[in-house]
């Protein structure tokens, strides 16, 4: 994953088949900080009081904005895209599919996802977060408490004191993942 150095967008990355759930905010919050979210916010409709070249050149810095962070394996399935708000659509079809198969999949890997030890701690928080981004992306929303104990079932044998122990200790029987991700951490 390709991440810029430039300080305007020191944080973002190339869009590439993984990681659209991350790519995304990241992108609106480059559209907004440079002013050219009007085409997105808008639906691609032209406002009152621009004329049409105004709205033409600003759909074509934001067509330039977005491309500029898909990667080359993504590019060619926007190559031909000159409008914004059909570029954004099209991109959100390719990777906001909502379907059973889709969603089955993303459930999978929540549920084989496995901490190993000697792994950082915030990467596997990290994978477990951009699942979690994904379902709720595709209108499935976990409860807190079911993801805290998905998360606890990631955990290997070798953190069975704890997992007990923080199950044990759970105010009133329910954890939140908070609770979770906090004593994971330290």
């Amino acid at each position: 994953m390709k991440e810029s150095s430039s300080s305007s967008s020191a944080t973002m990355l190339n869009l590439i088949a993984s990681n659209y759930s991350i790519w995304k905010p990241r992108m609106e919050d480059i559209l907004y900080c440079k002013d050219l979210y009007e085409p997105l916010q808008l639906l691609g409709q032209k406002p009152t009081g621009k004329s049409d070249d105004e709205w033409s050149i600003l759909n074509r810095k934001v067509v330039g904005q977005i491309r500029q962070w898909v990667d080359q394996s993504v590019f060619h399935h926007v190559a031909q895209e000159t409008n914004a708000y059909k570029l954004w659509t099209k991109l959100s079809s390719m990777y906001e599919r909502k379907t059973a198969q889709n969603k089955a999949s993303v459930i999978r890997r929540l549920v084989n996802l496995k901490y190993i030890d000697g792994r950082s701690v915030t990467e596997h928080l990290s994978d477990f977060q951009g699942l979690i981004n994904l379902l709720t992306n595709m209108k499935m929303v976990l409860d807190d408490e079911f993801q805290a104990l998905v998360l606890l079932s990631s955990l290997p044998d070798s953190w069975d004191t704890l997992v007990v122990s923080l199950s044990n200790s759970a105010p009133q029987g329910a954890l939140t993942l908070d609770i979770v991700k906090d004593i994971m951490f330290n």
